[in-house]
């Protein structure tokens, strides 16, 4: 009997929050976004992204979300560096801004509002390996912090 009353607990648990609700299902929902840099991030499927960015078709867990990232920015500067073609033996700094997301910059160009440099630089690809072993996750930090206060 106390096994039955368990699943009709469950059940109207279920019930009340819905079958389709990410408590329900076990895992963390959240989408894939993209700004008018093509620079991506992971966000909460249930929020709107934030100002400047845009969502993509891409939903799941936290891993998938960033996998995918990982398979399609494959470049990691902004989309206004990629197209001043700039040669290849070009120095970039690894930058980080106030959400603790990572991108590439060229040294000798003033970096962006609200981007600060990191201690490693180099050629492009040596940037993009840093970031892929240092950022593991990509939800902005503001998203990260909140996620972390509800666990308490």
């Amino acid at each position: 009997m106390k096994t039955f009353s368990n699943y009709l607990a469950f059940l109207v648990i279920i019930l009340i929050i819905g079958s389709n609700s990410t408590i329900a299902q076990g895992q963390d929902a959240y989408k894939v976004v993209i700004n008018h840099e093509e620079q991506y991030s992971v966000w909460p499927a249930h929020k709107n992204p934030p100002k400047g960015w845009q969502e993509t078709d891409i939903r799941g867990n936290q891993a998938t979300c960033q996998e995918y990232i990982t398979k399609v920015w494959t470049d990691m500067r902004p989309l206004s560096i990629q197209k001043m073609n700039l040669p290849v033996d070009t120095e970039y700094s690894v930058v980080v801004n106030h959400e603790e997301q990572y991108s590439i910059w060229p040294r000798k160009m003033p970096l962006p509002d609200k981007w600060e440099p990191t201690s490693f630089h180099g050629k492009r690809y040596p940037c993009v390996k840093y970031i892929r072993e240092v950022w593991t996750d990509m939800r902005p930090k503001s998203q990260r912090k909140r996620r972390k206060s509800r666990n308490y």
